[in-house]
């Protein structure tokens, strides 16, 4: 027979375990964004980088909170996908706002010039060229926004619900 002591334990292990992954995963790979950006001098780079970071690092926070039983556990982890989220869509959002479609291939920076020549081998004409690259540009910045919000705003949600669980089990349970 499982006690509710046991779930509990159960259910604040697989949370802890699926935090630890994301946690270490976002904070480990936006802050080395954050340096890259700051070797390439890239200040929305190292903005957006750091505060990816400190969404892992928040998260972190959170599950440590939650492994030893003291109160804040949800806010944190549930706090930490809000804050994430908002960075990637507001960052989405920048890319594509800033966006030249007058000039798409100026994203290229110097490989501008070996792409058309490329393209003119190919025989795909210059105008075709910049309607896919608007277009791509376009899809990518849509899709890692709306993929963000659905999975990182879905784990935000799971950790609201499953930590809420816990901390109110850890609660009924104690003296």
């Amino acid at each position: 027979m499982v006690t509710q002591t046991d779930s509990h334990t159960q259910r604040a292990a697989r949370v802890v375990r699926l935090s630890k992954f994301n946690g270490w995963s976002v904070a480990c790979i936006a802050g080395g964004f954050a340096v890259l950006s700051l070797f390439s001098l890239s200040l929305s780079g190292i903005i957006v980088g750091a505060a990816v970071c400190g969404a892992g690092v928040m998260e972190i926070k959170g599950h440590q909170r939650l492994e030893s039983q003291e109160s804040g556990a949800r806010g944190l982890m549930a706090g930490s996908q809000v804050v994430l989220v908002g960075c990637v869509v507001l960052y989405c959002w920048w890319r594509l706002w800033s966006f030249d479609p007058a000039d798409p291939l100026a994203i290229l920076g110097g490989f501008k010039n070996q792409l058309t020549d490329l393209a003119e081998l190919a025989l795909i004409p210059i105008g075709q060229l910049e309607a896919q690259v608007i277009q791509v540009y376009t899809l990518t910045y849509q899709l890692v926004a709306g993929l963000t919000l659905l999975l990182q705003g879905g784990l935000g949600l799971y950790y609201w619900v499953q930590v809420g669980r816990v901390e109110a089990s850890l609660r009924a349970s104690a003296p």
